[in-house]
């Protein structure tokens, strides 16, 4: 084994040795399109029968100024297309870009007919169209572009523009039910189950003992332990074969309902949460725009890396988050066990209490962001600073809450063991193995929530990446040199711990190596700048995962570092503490967000234009990094073929 590794290490380190000289610092590849071109954002326009209209940017990202002119539309359906603007020609300085809108005309692709587009798409149905469907259209958006000073060098660029409308299965049916099978049973199923570990092994290390390590398997003469976590399956098969018992005088359907109760809503509420910005599905290997990137999570060529996109989405959150407290005071009720019942009221009146605290304490980030839709605040916070930035008193009051409706120490008050009391105290077998695997796929939903509102969901830290790929070439460096240190010490720690070890050891090791050879690669050639949309998803998938986990360690380590309260201070803390410093936040928020935002929203009269350098005001459709250099040339107005 440890040969077998040495030498994998050997040859990654020649390979790097191999590529990098061969790699130019700094040369252009060869066979670089030295045409002028132009970057439209999004790449490709693709509107519904509900899309209103679309606004694509035309950017100037070459190092000269370019004239962009002459705007019309061309295609077998450019009737049925329209441009809103009317944006004359003018000289697009670098940096720069100008914006038009496009609409669609629905009621033309309405049938029933012969499908007019020349170009289908594969798996599109040809042939007629039904009195109630819409066919596939298909047209472009053509604009000239040349230098300024030398207009007879010009040459046409196109963007297609296309209107389809996907059936409900294959728009919203089939997208949903691959992320609910990716989300639930790729990622928080196994999590779930990975904190019974995490919270045994943490214990014991902070308590000096050794922990989960005797459930084993043996292969020939190999004993895998596998550092305790083989307790995970040994649990999950305890459960399943012990006894099933029912207390005589209980209450048999509301007994069996209500562990379902405490696991359905935690589950149902991770609809909300997004863990990517989108994933577009004929772009996975292209560099993508935000502006693609957004068309696609609109769910015109992609889908949100969301289940449920809903507006009111927080508001979501707290309607089904309320339903667990009729799991906890069922099953204490249909017990017959007095008990059971004690267990069930503390339960249900601490839940019901710090409710109260988690929904003042998200007003101030509503305030903030503007929206109640979690997708939304993620990329307000893109465009801002995190939630823990300008909201750190939210954080905190969230962050105690929403440990307190866990039920989880110090919070425990409805599980005291020393007391006999707890709400599953009849329960035995898998039903009570719902609620305990309830607990903690709501430990991994408080994590994902705080990621998503608090910590930017997704993204890096400092604006690292965007959706085309990192900001800078320094960025992409530090990603991967830091990822791959960190990666490469963890697999040596692994790799020493014993013959078990090796293997999974020496496979961090070599992918933390990968990174290295990543940033040095992005050192010699400039890389990462741009990356294919499928790794911009990839990174963003990990820096979520990554987020829950470190705050789902640091909510097992507040369980096993403070003591459980008396439950007239767990009441006290509630409406006490909490309730008044979330008031307090709100006022405070409300009254920095009034003076701080732009005069015009505040209802301000007399706000005067924007202007440049030359004092004249400034068209918003067009946005300059130099407003000096803006100029203007008139031209003819836009014409459509045949006119």
């Amino acid at each position: 084994m440890t040969a077998n590794l040495r030498y994998l290490l050997l040859s990654l380190f020649t390979l790097v040795g191999l590529v990098l000289p061969s790699t130019g610092c700094g040369d252009p590849p060869s066979g670089i399109d030295t045409q002028l071109e132009i970057r439209t954002e999004p790449g490709e326009l693709v509107f519904h029968p509900e899309t209103a209209e679309i606004e694509i940017a035309i950017v100037n990202n070459r190092d000269v100024d370019l004239f962009v002119g002459d705007f019309r539309i061309e295609g077998p359906d450019w009737q049925s297309f329209a441009i809103i603007d009317d944006i004359a020609a003018s000289a697009l300085p670098k940096g720069a870009k100008i914006s038009l809108r496009i609409k669609a005309n629905p009621g033309d692709f309405v049938g029933p007919g012969e499908h007019r587009s020349a170009v289908r798409r594969k798996g599109e149905a040809s042939g007629k169209v039904g009195h109630n469907e819409f066919r596939v259209g298909k047209a472009q958006l053509v604009f000239t572009v040349s230098e300024p000073l030398q207009q007879h060098e010009s040459f046409t660029q196109s963007v297609q523009v296309s209107f389809e409308d996907p059936s409900w299965w294959q728009q919203y049916a089939l997208p949903a039910a691959a992320k609910i099978l990716m989300l639930v049973m790729g990622f928080i199923m196994p999590l779930a189950s990975l904190l019974t570990w995490m919270e045994r092994k943490q214990s014991a290390m902070m308590q000096d003992r050794i922990g989960p390590n005797r459930a084993n398997i043996r292969i020939g003469s190999i004993n895998l332990r596998l550092w305790g976590l083989l307790h995970i399956a040994t649990d999950g098969l305890k459960m399943l074969f012990k006894e099933d018992f029912i207390p005589k005088r209980a209450h048999r359907a509301l007994y069996t309902l209500a562990p379902l109760f405490g696991l359905i809503p935690a589950l149902v509420v991770f609809a909300i949460v997004p863990f990517g910005d989108a994933l577009c599905y004929d772009g996975l290997f292209d560099t993508l725009s935000q502006a693609d990137v957004d068309q696609c999570a609109a769910g015109r060529g992609g889908t949100a890396m969301q289940i449920a996109h809903i507006d009111v989405g927080l508001l979501y959150y707290f309607a089904i988050a309320s339903i667990a407290t009729y799991g906890t005071a069922l099953a204490g009720w249909s017990s017959y066990n007095k008990w059971a019942v004690l267990g069930a009221l503390r339960a249900s009146a601490q839940m019901i209490s710090y409710e109260v605290a988690i929904g003042l304490s998200l007003v101030g980030v509503l305030l903030v962001y503007g929206s109640l839709e979690p997708h939304a605040i993620v990329h307000a916070q893109m465009d801002s600073y995190w939630g823990i930035v300008l909201q750190p008193v939210a954080f905190i009051l969230f962050f105690t809450a929403a440990i307190a409706e866990t039920k989880r120490a110090p919070f425990d008050l409805p599980e005291g063991e020393s007391e006999i009391i707890g709400y599953f105290l009849e329960y035995s077998g898998m039903r009570f193995g719902l609620f305990f695997l309830a607990e903690f796929i709501e430990v991994v939903f408080v994590s994902a929530l705080l990621a998503t509102l608090f910590l930017g969901g997704w993204t890096l830290p400092f604006g690292l990446i965007g959706a085309s790929g990192f900001t800078s070439e320094l960025a992409a460096q530090l990603f991967f040199a830091g990822g791959g240190a960190l990666l490469t010490a963890l697999g040596v720690l692994i790799w020493r711990t014993g013959p078990g070890g090796e293997l999974v050891g020496g496979a961090i090791a070599l992918l933390g190596l990968g990174h290295l050879f990543l940033a040095t690669w992005s050192l010699a050639t400039g890389w990462g700048t741009e990356l294919p949309h499928l790794a911009i998803v990839l990174i963003g998938m990990l820096t979520w995962g990554l987020k829950i986990l470190v705050l789902c360690w640091l909510q097992l380590l507040i369980r096993w570092t403070l003591p459980r309260f008396r439950y007239d201070q767990l009441m006290s803390l509630g409406w006490k503490s909490l309730l008044p410093l979330s008031i307090a936040n709100i006022v405070l928020t409300a009254v920095v967000v009034f003076f701080m935002m732009p005069s015009a929203d505040r209802g301000d009269q007399g706000a005067k234009p924007v202007r440049d350098a030359a004092g004249n005001p400034l068209d918003a459709r067009v946005q300059l990094v130099d407003p000096s250099a803006a100029k203007s040339v008139r031209q003819p107005p836009t014409r459509r073929p045949g006119q």
